[in-house]
């Protein structure tokens, strides 16, 4: 049999190579419809979790797969930033302040530091899977020092934190799960339609007119709130899902927040708060002995 000319041979061979190469692509390559399609940025700057396998609900490890709503999304202009966002949340009456004994200060959610509650983990569809909440933060009744300990014993308004930071959805917002809930005595129960009274008190201390002030760097903000809804969000969440039974009107608020202006430089925060006027000695006396209540009682809960 004679051999083939050169030029069916080349052919041959450049065929086998093509088949080769496309034989070693990648399947995604390969066949471009089992690509994964990249989240979308919704309007007001966050990922949708239920684009890439999260839900807007949490997981109370102690609650049967139970879980709480995720009823707000915090969008800081510029980006993630836990100090800025631990500042705002000082100018709407959440989370505390404290110092060392150097006079350095720093942010905390919880009575004195101390955590009286149970972690919560939640998928923001971040790539991150199902991450624990970073903070929990306790309304502090315009007392930056010892007024989280007064929510710990009495009951009232608190959010756990969520920030949207993983490598496949990393928008910088800080998903919350907002609630008002009962005194220490009854567990900290959610009150009755808790979860959307919760997201409501956030929402109006928020968008007050002429925005807020931290009390610690003198820093005002100004934020805008939308709300989101639909399909994407609860409308698929059963109140069975709920923790405690209560249901959710499914909204989420979007909380737009802009610096309106910042007094008080990075470098130079513990130096200013250090400026603020000293409370009474009485008024130390009376919060120091409220914090040891509070504290007392959670060691006697525990």
């Amino acid at each position: 049999m004679p051999s083939p000319r050169p030029s069916t041979t080349r052919r041959l061979l450049g065929l086998t190579l093509a088949v080769s190469a496309a034989l070693a692509l990648p399947s995604a390559i390969a066949s471009p419809f089992h690509q994964k399609r990249a989240p979308v940025l919704e309007p007001g700057g966050y990922y949708n979790p239920t684009s890439n396998g999260g839900k807007w609900l949490t997981l109370a490890r102690n609650a049967d797969g139970k879980g709480e709503p995720l009823n707000a999304v915090v969008v800081l202009d510029g980006g993630a930033n836990d100090d800025l966002f631990d500042d705002w949340s000082l100018s709407i009456n959440f989370g505390s302040y404290l110092l060392d004994s150097q006079g350095v200060g720093s942010y905390v959610g919880e009575c004195l530091g101390q955590s009286d509650g149970a972690r919560q983990a939640a998928n923001l569809g971040d790539g991150q899977g199902m991450r624990n909440q970073t903070d929990i933060l306790r309304e502090n009744f315009g007392d930056v020092t010892y007024g989280t300990c007064r929510e710990s014993a009495e009951g009232g308004e608190h959010f756990r934190v969520f920030p949207q930071v993983g490598p496949e959805a990393d928008s910088g917002a800080y998903f919350l799960a907002a609630s008002s809930e009962e005194p220490l005595s009854q567990n900290h129960m959610i009150v009755p339609n808790g979860y959307d009274l919760g997201r409501d008190e956030v929402v109006r201390r928020a968008t007050v007119s002429g925005g807020t002030k931290s009390p610690v760097t003198n820093r005002t903000f100004e934020t805008t709130a939308t709300n989101a809804s639909g399909p994407g969000y609860f409308a698929n969440v059963s109140i069975d899902e709920i923790n405690h039974g209560i249901a959710t009107d499914g909204v989420v608020a979007v909380l737009n927040v802009k610096v309106t202006s910042d007094p008080v430089a990075a470098k130079s925060t513990s130096a200013g708060i250090r400026t603020l006027g000293s409370p009474s000695p009485l008024l130390v006396a009376q919060s120091a002995s409220f914090a040891l209540f509070a504290l007392f009682a959670l060691a006697l809960l525990a």
